[in-house]
């Protein structure tokens, strides 16, 4: 598939609660569309139907869903562990099946909207994350050739023709399903010897998401916050020898107020299984920050 950036795809959602407002409008009134939407239709405005106010007029902070997208946007292009999603992507799928097909109230009525096409944005997103959940989280399910092609970064007419090679290479479809479909256990084998295909890594030390987050890490606080998320979201999968550490180095560490040690900062790296030459880097960086004194000038 083609990449496009996480802002084309918020503004694809954006319009998306431009033409729902439109609906509501039509529903409920405009009154109560301006309450959905947070913005109201000036009577100045020579537009008279909300889908025509433009992506810059919604705030997507008011919808929750606006993050679930940004993490679904990382979790099929940037897939890590940091990033996964889990029940939330059947958030996705019902959003987009419950979006309006067509659109507005007068010049764009009957007019079928782009993003709800296979291409839009969203759909994209959410085809795509909703692929990589059955393979990568639930192990479970059936895939399509449009599933297939999205996770191995090919078009449908090349995952087509691995299904008509008859070699061990080629990908063996549920016979007679309509549409074609195929078996996950099938669809991991054949996936694995994709080169488009970018599995999630299992070790927090090879997610990539992970190591841009430590790069981008300016402060002792911000340095011991991120220990503390990891410590919370993924204490199951952590070394047990996190355990031996008492209560109040451990939160040194997360509070920032910690005394740089190289040995107990590879120690933590470990515990934590992040890059330990980056880790330690980058808790060297934010001490030394933090505890260099002001400049005094005469």
């Amino acid at each position: 598939m083609a990449r496009f950036t996480m802002e084309q795809m918020l503004d694809e959602l954006r319009m998306i609660f431009l033409y729902e407002a439109d609906h509501i409008a039509m529903g409920a009134g405009e009154e109560a569309a301006e309450r959905f939407l947070g913005t109201r239709l000036r009577e100045e405005e020579s537009e008279d139907e909300f889908c025509n106010l433009g992506p810059g007029r919604v705030d997507l902070s008011r919808f929750q869903i606006s993050k679930t997208f940004e993490r679904a946007y990382g979790f099929v292009f940037e897939p890590g562990l940091t990033n996964a999603l889990d029940e939330e992507v059947q958030d996705l799928l019902v959003f987009m099946q419950g979006t309006p097909r067509v659109g507005g109230r007068t010049g764009s009525a009957g007019v079928t909207h782009a993003f709800m096409g296979p291409d839009g944005f969203c759909q994209t997103i959410t085809d795509a994350a909703y692929a990589r959940w059955k393979l990568e989280v639930v192990e479970r399910g059936e895939f399509t050739t449009r599933e297939l092609a999205l996770l191995a970064n090919m078009s449908e007419g090349a995952v087509r023709n691995a299904m008509a090679d008859k070699d061990e290479g080629g990908l063996r479809a549920i016979p007679g399903s309509k549409p074609v479909q195929v078996e996950f256990e099938e669809a991991k084998r054949w996936l694995a010897g994709r080169r488009g295909f970018k599995p999630t890594p299992v070790r927090l030390r090879d997610d990539p998401n992970l190591r841009s987050r430590f790069g981008s890490v300016q402060t002792a606080e911000e340095l011991g916050d991120l220990i503390r998320r990891l410590r919370v979201q993924f204490e199951p999968i952590l070394s047990p020898s996190l355990k031996t550490w008492s209560a109040a180095e451990m939160a040194g560490w997360e509070n920032g107020s910690f005394a740089f040690d190289a040995g107990r900062a590879a120690e933590l790296a470990i515990g934590l299984d992040v890059d330990v030459p980056l880790f330690v880097g980058k808790a060297m960086e934010v001490s030394l920050r933090r505890d260099a004194k002001p400049e005094v000038r005469s």
